[in-house]
C-alpha cells in the first residue's frame, strides 16, 4: 500500500513546495524543453537495454543539482506514459522526501535493514512517479547499499517499472554511488557551471572509470543562454578532461544540495526562487 503525502508545516523547519524543486507549467520553455531533450538522450542511449532501465544520477560535490536534476529527469518520463520510480539512496542527507512533502519515518534504509516490505516503501509523489524516500539514517550506509538486499530489492523493482532513477551522494565525498554503479545501466553526473571545481569533477569521472561504471553523459546546471538559442548544450568533451561523455545533457538548473554549509546562498534559475 502506497504511503500518503505527509502535510508539511513551516514549522518543519524547511520551506518545500514542488513548484520549487521541480518544472512547472510556469517554468521557463527552455528548462522544459532541456529536461525534454535530456530524455531523448537517455531513452535513445539505453535502447539497447531489455525491460527496465535502471539509471543513477550524482554529482561530484555537494551544491551541483543533482537531486533537482533526478525528480525534474523523473517527472518528464513518467509525462510520457511511463512507469518511474525515484529512489533516495542518500542515506546520509537525503532531501527528496522535503522536495516531494513525503514522510521519511518509512523508507530504503527500513527496507534495506529488514523492517519492512519494499512495496511499504513505496509513496506516490504526486508527479505522476513513485518515490522510495531514503528514510532514517543508519550507521552503515555503504553497507546496506552493497547488500545483497539492495540488488534484491532493484530486482524485484525493475518488474515494476519502467525507469528507475537513483539519487545518491556526491561521488567525491562518499563511495556509495560507486559501490552500487555496477546495479544500474548507467550513470549521469551533474555539474554546475561557474560552481563546479575541475579537480573534483575529474576526480568523480576517475572514480566511476575506476569500477567500469557506464557514464551516459552530464547535466550542466546553470548554464548561460545565449541569444537565438534554446539552452547552452554541448556534446561529448567537456571541462578539457578527453572524456567521451557520449551525451551532452544541456540547460538544467541548479539547487541546493545539504552537505556542508547550510548557509550558503544557492541561486536557482529560470523562473524559480533563490535559497
Amino acid at each position: 500500500m502506497f504511503k500518503k503525502k505527509k502535510d508539511w508545516k513551516k514549522s518543519d523547519g524547511i520551506e518545500t513546495s514542488n513548484t520549487i524543486a521541480l518544472v512547472n507549467q510556469k517554468s521557463a520553455f527552455k528548462i522544459k524543453e532541456a529536461y525534454k531533450t535530456t530524455r531523448t538522450n537517455i531513452m535513445f542511449s539505453l535502447a539497447s537495454v531489455e525491460g527496465c532501465k535502471r539509471v543513477i544520477v550524482t554529482s561530484a560535490v555537494p551544491g551541483e543539482g543533482k537531486t533537482t536534476s533526478t525528480l525534474n529527469i523523473a517527472k518528464t518520463f513518467a509525462d510520457t506514459g511511463a512507469k518511474v520510480l525515484v529512489i533516495d539512496a542518500d542515506l546520509r542527507k537525503s532531501k527528496i522526501h522535503y522536495y516531494l512533502e513525503l514522510n521519511n519515518e518509512t523508507g530504503l534504509s527500513n527496507v534495506l535493514g529488514g523492517f519492512c516490505k519494499v512495496d511499504e516503501a513505496i509513496s506516490e509523489s504526486g508527479q505522476g512517479f513513485d518515490c522510495i524516500t531514503a528514510g532514517p539514517i543508519p550507521p552503515n550506509p555503504a553497507e546496506l547499499l552493497t547488500s545483497k538486499t539492495m540488488a534484491d530489492t532493484l530486482a524485484y523493482l525493475s518488474l515494476k517499472y519502467d525507469y528507475i532513477f537513483i539519487d545518491t551522494p556526491p561521488t567525491t565525498i562518499v563511495t556509495d554511488c560507486t559501490v552500487i554503479s555496477n546495479q544500474v545501466n548507467g550513470v549521469i553526473l551533474v555539474a554546475r557551471q561557474g560552481y563546479s571545481n575541475h579537480d573534483a569533477v575529474k576526480k568523480a569521472l576517475d572514480a566511476l572509470n575506476f569500477v567500469n561504471a557506464k557514464i551516459l553523459g552530464f547535466i550542466l546546471n546553470d548554464a548561460e543562454t545565449h541569444e537565438g538559442k534554446y539552452y547552452n548544450y554541448k556534446y561529448k568533451r567537456d571541462y578539457g578532461y578527453g572524456h567521451d561523455f557520449g551525451l551532452g545533457y544541456g540547460y538544467g538548473y541548479g539547487y541546493g544540495y545539504g552537505y556542508g554549509d547550510t548557509n550558503r546562498n544557492m541561486e536557482v534559475k529560470g523562473n524559480q526562487t533563490t535559497k
